[in-house]
């Protein structure tokens, strides 16, 4: 009894030193990892010491039930096959940084992953069996994919070769001509996977790539099928690895589900804002094109990214179906691209002897006027016709906004009246150095039948015209904004009428003989005149018709500039009848009580232009020259001598009962012509335009 006792004891004494030993080890080390997946498939984890020496470092794998342990001061890893969970442990010495510890892992995702063993070999062109294979398609072309919501766009496979002599082959679905992506491929130990073509006559290694190659690999899907074997590279009792691959249908790429061409074959241009992204072959002879909306005289900055080396081609694409080569061969994006005024979307056609991928898309600073994009029209649309370039205001939307830039000074939207008896128009709320203009428009050849400035005004049912104008003529940017204009229904009363003119006859009989009485004294005081003639008076008209024509032939013939100026001064004393008769029917005419305007086309760029005063002097005047359509107007040269800038010429005074003659020489020919005099009068500013506009190149 006494040796069992002390056998005992010693037994009890040993454990004690054990447990001692333990607990202290214990108390040196820390944990600084601790994680657990549920899985089935192949698994690979591995930690790294970033410096000389970690001490203590050690893994403890529990994979169903089994522990194993690894301890390294430098690397600890464990791979193999796991059905269930699986958790594992990370020890290092209480000393050790656990932010100098690195790690990396393949974990199989169940989905896509090495079931059963592969084939050793891609199979003869002959052998035809229900291989393994894997669908890798893409939806990520043009902006179908947003890529923030998935972690990858194909199929991550996982595998492991389990002996020295194990090797893995896997088909992937797919059709000539599509281009495939490798993104990465990884493993435990170093490995290759190799690219196979097979069809029904050979078999043929393409390519094969390394673990260590961690750049993105484009390729085409070849004639037949496509295979991928994997192979070790040093030998191994157990290796995982990993791979991605991408497959981007060659023939659903465009926004119809068909190849994408080049040129651009596919509807309606895709949207401005968005991020468009492709894929090319370099069988594909055409090449891609893609098709982006822009606007009328926007400055944009696209950003392209190829791949590899491209042939690109930039085209603007206009209202009126032109299409205009902005660069052609080039191998990347300008920096900035400017469009035209008539430019409504831009083509990027590109070609490639490589397979690759690419990224079109285009940023601006300004989007433009309104709620298109780009720079609103100058000018009003011709003949009544409308396009898309001209804004219809929309009454849903309460706010517009808008800008005028360097040699922008006029921007013009449309609204439209329903009402079939018309509506009272007017603006409440509007912001800028710039004068909005009201004008009605004739609903049939598109002529300015009635205007004002910002005022009330009644317009008929139809489409009429919001006219933003620069309240300076310098080039620097002005801001503004409106809100949709105030509609509100013009009703006519209708009142039943009654004839009563039955209760005046009396009246309109002695009235009648009123008015007729001292018509009947004028005929009797100049019966000589209209009965027998008064050649007197006609040799005095025909002497001052034949000045007037002198005058009217130098002028017309540009004999010099003094003579003109002369000519000029002396159709200003002139009586104003005689030279309307001479010069014919003005082109343009506006008349009122204390003014009078006439303006003669004579040729394509030349106009004489004749004002007229009556009782009170205009001071500060000035009169404007313009086109609401088509190119704006610009002055060359005035006769005699005038201040202008652009469309604009200072007239100062004018006195009563004066008649002003100048001889004007524009830049350019317009469009059509009108014109509008401001200035002072009695004090009060006051402004005149024509009613009227006239096609020029009619007249």
């Amino acid at each position: 009894m006494g040796r069992v006792a002390a056998y005992v004891f010693t037994i009890i004494l040993v454990i004690s030193y054990a447990l001692i030993e333990v607990n202290a080890e214990s108390e040196q080390k820390k944990e600084v990892v601790g994680h657990s997946v549920n899985t089935t498939g192949p698994v690979w984890i591995e930690y790294k010491c970033e410096q000389i020496a970690c001490q203590g470092m050690e893994l403890i794998v529990n994979n169903s039930g089994l522990i194993h342990k690894h301890s390294d001061i430098h690397n600890v890893e464990w791979e193999g096959l796991v059905d269930g969970v699986m958790s594992w442990r990370l020890l290092v010495d209480q000393v050790v940084d656990e932010n100098v510890i690195s790690f990396d892992s393949i974990i199989s995702n169940q989905t896509w992953s090495e079931e059963t063993d592969l084939p050793d070999i891609v199979p003869s062109p002959s052998q035809q069996e229900d291989f393994r294979e894997i669908e890798t398609f893409s939806q990520c072309q043009m902006n179908y994919c947003e890529s923030n919501d998935l972690e990858t766009e194909g199929i991550v496979f996982t595998g492991a070769l389990g002996s020295l002599n194990d090797k893995d082959a896997i088909r992937i679905v797919g059709n000539e001509g599509d281009v495939i992506l490798l993104p990465r491929f990884r493993s435990s130990n170093e490995m290759e996977i190799e690219i196979w073509m097979r069809n029904n006559e050979i078999k043929e290694r393409i390519k094969s790539l390394s673990s260590d190659h961690n750049e993105e690999y484009f390729f085409e899907y070849p004639e037949g099928e496509l295979w991928l074997r994997v192979i070790s590279s040093v030998e191994s009792e157990y290796s995982t690895y990993e791979f991605e691959i991408i497959r981007y249908d060659a023939g659903r790429e465009s926004p119809d589900s068909r190849e994408l061409t080049n040129p651009w074959s596919h509807g309606e241009s895709l949207g401005f804002n968005g991020s468009y992204q492709g894929h090319l072959a370099a069988s594909d002879i055409e090449g891609d094109s893609v098709l982006i909306e822009l606007g009328s005289k926007m400055n944009v900055s696209p950003v392209c990214n190829f791949s590899n080396d491209i042939i690109l081609d930039i085209i603007l694409h206009e209202i009126n179906s032109n299409e205009i080569k902005y660069l052609e061969n080039i191998t990347s994006c300008p920096e900035t691209i400017d469009s035209t005024d008539m430019t409504k979307s831009i083509e990027f056609r590109m070609k490639s002897n490589y397979t690759q991928s690419w990224s079109i898309e285009i940023n601006t600073d300004n989007y433009g006027d309104g709620k298109n994009i780009g720079d609103a029209p100058d000018s009003i649309w011709q003949n009544g016709l409308r396009d898309e370039r001209w804004e219809l205001i929309d009454n849903g939307v309460n706010e517009y906004y808008g800008s005028l830039g360097f040699q922008d000074y006029v921007d013009i939207f449309a609204f439209e009246i329903i009402n079939r008896n018309g509506s009272n128009v007017y603006f409440n709320d509007t912001e800028g150095e710039v004068s909005f203009k009201i004008l009605v428009l004739n609903q049939t050849n598109g002529a300015i039948i009635n205007s004002t400035n910002g005022s009330s005004i009644i317009a008929p049912q139809g489409v009429h015209v919001i006219r933003i104008e620069k309240n300076s003529g310098n080039s620097e940017l002005v801001n503004y904004r409106f809100s949709v204009p105030e509609l509100s229904d013009y009703e006519i009363e209708n009142r039943e009428l009654e004839d009563l003119s039955r209760m005046f006859t009396d009246f309109y009989i002695i009235v009648g003989i009123m008015f007729l009485t001292p018509m009947i004294m004028v005929i009797w005081w100049n019966r000589n005149t209209i009965f027998k003639g008064d050649k007197g008076i006609i040799r005095i008209e025909q002497h001052e018709l034949m000045m007037l024509n002198r005058l009217k032939d130098r002028i017309v013939k540009k004999i010099d500039k003094e003579a003109i100026t002369s000519s000029l001064h002396q159709l200003g004393d002139s009586p104003w009848d005689s030279v309307i008769q001479e010069w014919g029917k003005p082109t343009l005419r506006h008349m009122t009580e204390n003014l009078e305007i006439c303006l003669w086309k004579i040729s394509n760029v030349d106009i004489l232009l004749g004002i007229k005063i009556n009782r009170n002097a205009w001071n500060l005047a000035a009169i404007r020259i313009y086109s609401s359509e088509g190119e704006s107007v610009k002055i060359k040269t005035i006769t005699p001598d005038k201040i202008f800038q652009d469309d604009e010429i200072y007239l100062d005074t004018i006195k009563p009962k004066s008649n002003v003659f100048l001889k004007i020489t524009l830049d350019t020919k317009p469009t059509n012509m009108n014109f509008q005099i401001s200035g002072m009068v009695n004090g009060e500013p006051v402004a005149a335009s024509s009613n009227k506009t006239i096609m020029w190149e009619e007249e």
